[in-house]
Parts: C-alpha cells; structure tokens; sequence
C-alpha cells in the first residue's frame, strides 16, 4: 500500500509540474474555437485556442484538457490509442485511454516572430509530461511562414489535433488507422508554410523535415516490452483546400530510416550471429562439394540479411475531406502505408464519420478499417541443412521466432462506432461512443495489446470524456 501511494504522489506531483510552471508565466485566459484554430486557420496545426489576453498580447497561455473513462470487455486484449502507451486499457474501467492535459505558452518578442511551447502528460503514460512543440514561428511575408523546433506531427488529416479531444468530433481518431502516425506525435526540424486567400477560401502548401525518437511498446508480450524508435531522413509536403464548408487534405511523406532497438532485437541478431558462424565453420570442410558449399554461403548471406527485422523505410500518404452541409457533417481518409518491409507488410486504410446535429447535440456513426496485406519476409535462409542436428535445431527455432513476429506485426483491424457529442457550455464539450472493434482472426492482434495468441478478437469498448479548451 504504501508503493502504491508513492506511486501515486508521484502521478500527482507530474500533472502538478505542468499546472505550476504554466501559472509561473501567465494566468488562464479565455478559450476560443479549438477545431478552427488547432487545425489551422491561424496556418499552425495542433495548437490550443487562446483568444484572451487581447490580439496585441505579447505572451499567451492556452490549454486543452480531456477527461476520460473508458470499459474494456475484453479480457484478452488491451486497447492503446498509440504504439508508445505505456499502460494499455485492459478489461474493466481505466482513465488510460483518453485522458490527458496540454498546456501551451506562445509568446512574440518582434512582429512576425513568435516562440511556441506545448507540453501534454496523458493517463496511460501516467501523466508524464511530454513536450510537444518548441518551435520558432517567423513570418516571411507573401504568405510565407517558417517553423523551426519541434513541431506537431503533420503525417495524417488530424495528426496534429488527435490529442485535443474538443477539436476532434469523435471521442477520438481511430485507433485502426492512427495507432502508428500517433507514436510519431512531433517533429524535430523545419517547415515551410505558403497561404493564399481566395475570398472565404485559401489554399495551404506545407513542406516538412526533420527527425524524432520515442519509445516504442511491444505489449504484446507478457511483460510488455519496450524499443528505442528513431526516424531519420522525414521529409514531406501537404496540400490543403479550405472553402467556406469544406476542407480537403492530402499529405505525402517519406522517411529514410525508421530503426527500432531493443534487448529482444539485440538477442535475436545474436542468436541469427551464433548460428551463421556454425554455418560458416561448417562451409570449411574441403570434403564439401561445390554445390552444397554453394548453398551454404548463399545461405549466410540470407541469415545476415534477417538482422534488425523491424527497421524499414516506411512512406504514409493520406487524403481527407472535413465537409459541413446545413446540419449535417461528413469527415472520410483514406491512408496508405508502405514500410518497405516484408515482415511489417503494406497497409491501406479509410476512416467515414457521418454526423447530424440537433442544436448542441450530435449524434453521430464512424467506421475505419486498416488492411495489411500478406507479409511475404523470406525465410528460406532458416530452412534445416540436414548436416548438423544442433544448427537446424536453432535455425528451427529463429525460424518460429519469426513466425510469431509475422503474426504480431500484423496491425489489420476495423472498428464501427456510435456516438454522441453534447457542446453544453463554451469550450465545453461531453462526449459518450461505444466501439465495436474487431481483428481478421484470433491469430491477428491487429492495433490491440494482446499478450498470447490466440485471443478473442472481438472487442467492445464504450467511452465517456469531458471535453475542454481554455
């Protein structure tokens, strides 16, 4: 009892550290429209509304924050909205899920010219702050902007505001196409903005580069483990149409080098090491013809291509519509992922939300679907010599090592959602949703935490959050 108390005491003291440094600099001030301005009317994606302190305010503080619980009726897996939560929801009630607190401080010190600060702590990472944004914004005139410092993720239609909980009309972005862009929650580096104003319309042109590391959570494995992610080489451009009720997206992006290191990789190239040296001592028996010493160094080679398994190349490509029609709202995506890896395989995926309002209330339908397609990593390099019992006895056990991996990297799932949005105070916003999610098979873990296969692969989840920005 008393570990679970300092536990505790400690949660507190971090969700504390935000409240207090932000107070440090500014009071609260009034909150305006998130949607609007965290998506980019003001051209800065992912930033919280502040409309007080007036328009020449040098120094603004601004925030969003969402309140959550959600039940899980599964027992054998867990729900995450990322690949970098620490703490998946597993069966029963958690605040894991959606709940979370972002504080933003920006401030101009020149005309054109203003710093951005944006730290956010979330339940399932046990309200550790994160920084989000540090960035320098300078006006270059002719609709020209540039950003340097760490930047909100711009990879998907709502990458930027997938935290805001107020600024999305769902409870949130489904996890069956966001789990991945949402690991990947900023950027270190630049980009380059361009606005033209076409009357109540205005096009935006974005290009993007630059870098990021975050933790990366294997939970399924019992314990969980976890992975140092970096990417390298991310470079990309979006295009976007905002017209009076409707706004349309497409961003491509590329990323060169996409590595993950962990105990469990290191382990397994040790293991691919260990057997590929038995193979090379055995490729030196002068007795061995030509053919079958042939065979054996092409089967080397294989072996030392298997090594670090999860690193890869991956491009996202993403199109979106956010479309309003006298009551009625329509947002849609499709997305397209290619890691250019056989073991993690492509992925494609769409996202449909068809909403109604009735006054302050809004009901609403969503569906989203990822499909990986088949992975195809060659293995042939792990097929039995028929020479040494010991080395095709490891070599049979690398190649169910990779079997399961195969299994596990497979991220297809598809959810069907009901809700309902209630705006019932300024800035305010509750929202209840129930998911019904749902994996290929029960050899398909698809986004879910699921320790040990096979599981059950149907999954309800229904969700209640308290919506604010200030």
């Amino acid at each position: 009892m008393r570990t679970q108390g300092k536990k505790h005491a400690a949660r507190q003291r971090r969700a504390a550290w935000l409240l207090a440094a932000a107070a440090g600099l500014t009071g609260l001030l009034a909150g305006a429209n998130a949607h609007a301005q965290a998506a980019g009317e003001s051209g800065e994606p992912g930033t919280a509304a502040a409309a007080g302190g007036g328009q020449g305010s040098a120094l603004r503080f601004s925030g969003f924050a969402t309140l959550g619980l959600a039940h899980n009726d599964n027992a054998t897996a867990g729900v995450t909205t990322s690949f970098s939560q620490l703490r998946p929801v597993q069966k029963g009630w958690s605040a894991n899920m959606d709940t979370a607190l972002g504080l933003q401080l920006e401030w101009q010190p020149a005309q054109g010219t203003t710093l951005q600060v944006q730290g956010v702590a979330r339940a399932g990472e046990d309200m550790k702050p994160r920084l989000r944004i540090a960035a320098l914004r300078q006006q270059l005139g002719q609709g020209l902007s540039l950003n340097l410092g760490r930047l909100r993720s711009p990879l998907f239609f709502d990458s930027s505001i997938a935290e805001i909980g107020y600024a999305n009309l769902t409870v949130r972005p489904a996890p069956a196409i966001y789990a991945l862009t949402n690991s990947v929650a900023s950027l270190d580096g630049a980009d380059l903005h361009w606005r033209l104003n076409l009357g109540d319309a205005s096009l935006l042109a974005q290009v993007f580069g630059g870098r990021y590391d975050y933790t990366h959570r294997f939970n399924n494995f019992a314990p969980a483990i976890s992975a140092d992610a970096s990417l390298r080489g991310l470079l990309g451009f979006s295009l976007s149409a905002n017209l009076q009720d409707l706004t349309l997206r497409v961003s491509h992006t590329r990323i060169d080098r996409y590595v993950l290191r962990s105990a469990q990789v290191d382990q397994l190239n040790n293991g691919l090491d260990q057997v590929n040296g038995a193979l090379q001592q055995l490729a030196q028996n002068p007795l061995l013809p030509a053919p079958m010493l042939a065979a054996l160094q092409a089967k080397s080679r294989g072996l030392a291509a298997l090594r670090n398994p999860f690193d890869n190349r991956p491009d996202y490509t993403s199109i979106g519509l956010d479309g309003n029609w006298q009551h009625w709202r329509v947002l849609a995506e499709l997305t397209w992922m290619n890691p250019h890896n056989d073991l993690v395989g492509r992925g494609r995926g769409y996202s449909l939300t068809l909403a109604r309002s009735f006054g302050d209330f809004t009901p609403y339908l969503a569906v989203a679907q990822m499909k990986r397609s088949s992975a195809v990593l060659d293995t042939s390099a792990l097929a039995a010599t028929g020479l040494s019992p010991q080395l095709d006895g490891g070599l049979q056990q690398l190649q169910q090592g990779f079997n399961t991996a195969q299994q596990f990297a497979n991220i297809s799932s598809r959810s069907l959602s009901l809700g309902l949005r209630w705006d019932w105070r300024e800035n305010l916003a509750l929202k209840t949703q129930l998911d019904l999610m749902r994996t290929p098979s029960p050899g398909t873990p698809g986004p879910l935490a699921v320790p040990a296969l096979p599981f059950n692969h149907k999954l309800q989840l229904f969700s209640v959050t308290l919506d604010l920005v200030f």
